[in-house]
């Protein structure tokens, strides 16, 4: 049974059991890619595998379930009798598929959803990796939320440990981030992130930027007086003969 762990993900996304019936597509694509031929016990063969965004080349537009177009990710689902694998979208994976070991498609879509959770800070990980670790004088800011995360990360999946040696470390860059030949330098620069973040070279931000909303009608202006006047309030307006004086 899995243990389902993040209390946040268990309060607020806990779901009830849906009782959406399948279409025939999806009911054959099912048995026909398991081991079992009833559909209830066929959709339990299934383990979630990996994600894959819209921008991969192993993206695929159609949902290989239903055949339903999939606008910005596929999951990608292997079946663990048949190894076959599918890519399928989030909204066929909540309806239809009850992941191995878990006890009810409640349970399963918790589950889903704390792993959508734990893809979220991969993403944002892998795409913070340049600005922090391999360019010079990350912010401090940034900084701090890298190493937050990546340690929230290898918490929650029993990979902290990896942090205490240097092979380890080398282990994260390359599996977490998808950085096969690391530089000495984003190698050092890791270390002392997660182990002596005193060490790593940062800058202050020294300006703080907010977004200003302005309303129509609003006048921009430097130190200049800025004086308004309306047609009621014109001497022409209350004294047409005045016009030419």
């Amino acid at each position: 049974m899995r243990h389902l762990n993040d209390r946040s993900v268990l309060e607020e996304n806990s779901q009830k059991e849906l009782t959406t019936v399948p279409g025939p597509l999806v009911t054959k694509n099912i048995i026909e890619n398991s081991l079992s031929n009833d559909f209830e016990e066929a959709k339990k063969e299934w383990e979630l595998v990996t994600h894959i965004s819209s921008e991969s080349d192993e993206f695929v537009e159609n949902c290989q379930l239903c055949n339903h177009k999939n606008y910005i990710e596929n999951w990608l689902i292997q079946n663990s009798n048949t190894k076959v694998l599918l890519k399928v979208g989030s909204d066929c994976i909540r309806r239809f598929i009850q992941f191995a070991g878990t006890a009810n498609q409640s349970d399963s879509n918790t589950f889903f959803a704390i792993k959508e959770k734990e893809i979220g800070k991969e993403l944002e990980l892998r795409t913070s990796y340049k600005e922090v670790i391999g360019m010079p004088l990350p912010t401090v800011r940034a900084a701090n939320r890298f190493k937050k995360i990546c340690k929230e990360l290898l918490e929650s999946r029993g990979q902290i440990h990896l942090l205490a040696t240097i092979d380890g470390q080398y282990e994260v860059i390359q599996q977490l981030f998808r950085v096969n030949t690391p530089t000495e330098k984003e190698k050092k620069n890791f270390e002392w992130l997660m182990a002596e973040p005193s060490k790593l070279p940062v800058q202050k931000e020294t300006k703080k930027f907010r977004n200003i909303k302005y309303k129509e009608g609003t006048t921009l202006r430097r130190s200049a007086k800025v004086t308004r006047s309306t047609l009621v309030s014109s001497k022409v307006y209350q004294d047409p003969s005045k016009k030419y004086d």
